[in-house]
């Protein structure tokens, strides 16, 4: 994938789209879901759950701007 197939000059959703992703996005206090991701230094597959664990994790999926 390219940065051209991620990013986007202009949102093309409509405020429905919007108000549709705000409505059921996660609130701030809600624990997110564990999902398997790879760790970038090694390329093994690492649970979320192992790494709150170790303390406070933050991911960063991109923007929604």
């Amino acid at each position: 994938m390219s940065a051209t197939d991620y990013n986007y000059d202009v949102f093309t959703g409509g405020q429905e789209d919007f108000l549709d992703f705000a409505m059921h996005a996660p609130k701030v206090t809600m624990r997110a879901p564990s999902f398997a991701l790879e760790e970038l230094a090694t390329g093994e597959t690492i649970e979320m759950k192992d790494l709150w664990k170790k303390g406070v994790t933050v991911i960063e999926f991109g923007s929604f701007t």
